[in-house]
């Protein structure tokens, strides 16, 4: 028994290696050239210009929330002495390695078997669901704080230690400063303590309600200052068609195959037969997931509703909410498949959620590097 654990072990060592060189062969030229960051420009220009405190807590007014990892990028940018680009991407691959580690080195209840911690990783580094436009960048790298977030709600418990708690309740913050994705987890953290009880799960919510309020509070504070209307809180029926591609369609068949069906298609003239249709295909599914009654999965679904819910309102623009809005829900519509192949008992099920997750992985390892609209992003 001992001897297993200790061939696990190695093999989570070499799968991690493995996929550490897959984000380097994903954009290598990146790693000695760097890559400008055009939406970072008003972070730097406010750091170079105001205190190192001051630049540490500044908040973006048109964003409204608070954004941590930004706000350092920012500042080293603003003080280092060689290329300030590869500030930024070594920034962006440092988040990338503690989420590949927290994926192969911990005690998950959803990740329990190495196959099982290989599929999230490649869900998260090469599958249809990421875009290229998020790569490498410190400025999105909130899109993987937040997967981050989501993987450790699934965190086993059971030979945690006093440090560890620590370590994990100090990341929970940290994750919610850095990303708006990761601070609305705190629903879901809610959730679980509602559902399981016990003090762990109540002062895992507590910690992770800190940065939601915060940001709850800023956005107030800018909301009620600017007085301003702006398109992220209206959106059109387009908007849902949008959504229902962007995070079902595209994690499956990616953006190529999808987007032509999609763009071929003309589902605005027949928009209510499909409309009706998704709606019908959604309860079937919703009342299948349900019917399952399994904990994982539940927090699977809770999870999945807040972030789409959130996108959808949240989203700038009146009819998309695609590329890297629907990152983090498009990944935990792809992890629905990993926690059924583990509780559906029926073969021809199993089979055919190993071939959906089989599906988006191979086309997502091809598309990325081979056809993408943001090519030029990993070229040399």
């Amino acid at each position: 028994m001992k001897d297993l654990k200790i061939r696990i072990d190695y093999l989570h060592v070499i799968l991690f290696f493995i996929f550490i060189l897959l984000i380097l062969l994903r954009s290598p030229c990146s790693f000695y050239l760097g890559r400008p960051e055009s939406g970072l420009s008003v972070f730097y220009d406010y750091a170079l210009t105001n205190s190192l405190f001051n630049s540490l807590f500044y908040v973006y007014s048109e964003a409204k929330y608070f954004e941590l990892w930004t706000n350092l990028s920012a500042i080293l940018v603003s003080i280092v002495p060689f290329q300030s680009f590869l500030v930024t991407v070594y920034l962006a691959f440092i988040i990338k390695l503690i989420l590949l580690f927290y994926i192969f080195f911990s005690n998950s209840s959803l990740l329990s078997t190495t196959f099982h911690k290989f599929l999230f990783a490649s869900f998260a580094f090469y599958s249809t669901a990421i875009t290229p436009e998020i790569w490498l960048t410190t400025l999105h790298s909130k899109n993987f704080f937040g997967i981050l977030t989501f993987i450790m709600l699934f965190q086993n418990f059971d030979k945690f230690n006093k440090t560890k708690f620590i370590f994990y309740r100090i990341g929970l913050v940290l994750n919610g400063l850095s990303s708006i994705y990761s601070s609305i987890f705190s629903v879901v953290y809610f959730f679980k303590y509602i559902n399981e009880r016990g003090r762990t799960n109540f002062y895992n919510f507590v910690y992770s309600f800190v940065p939601l309020i915060l940001n709850f509070t800023i956005f107030l504070y800018f909301s009620l200052k600017n007085f301003v209307e702006n398109d992220r809180f209206v959106f059109e029926l387009d908007k849902i068609f949008n959504l229902i591609y962007s995070v079902s369609l595209r994690p499956i068949f990616g953006g190529n195959l999808s987007n032509f069906l999609y763009k071929n298609i003309n589902f605005l003239e027949y928009k209510l037969i499909f409309l009706f249709s998704c709606i019908f295909l959604i309860l079937i599914s919703f009342y299948y997931l349900i019917k399952k009654n399994d904990n994982l999965l539940n927090i699977i679904i809770i999870s999945f509703i807040l972030n789409i819910s959130f996108i959808l309102l949240g989203s700038q623009y009146s009819d998309f909410v695609g590329g890297r809005y629907a990152v983090i829900s498009s990944i935990i519509f792809l992890t629905f498949f990993i926690r059924l192949i583990q509780i559906e008992k029926k073969p021809i099920l199993n089979k055919f959620f190993l071939i959906i997750i089989s599906i988006s992985l191979l086309i997502g390892l091809v598309e990325f590097r081979y056809f993408n609209p943001w090519m030029t992003l990993l070229k040399c």
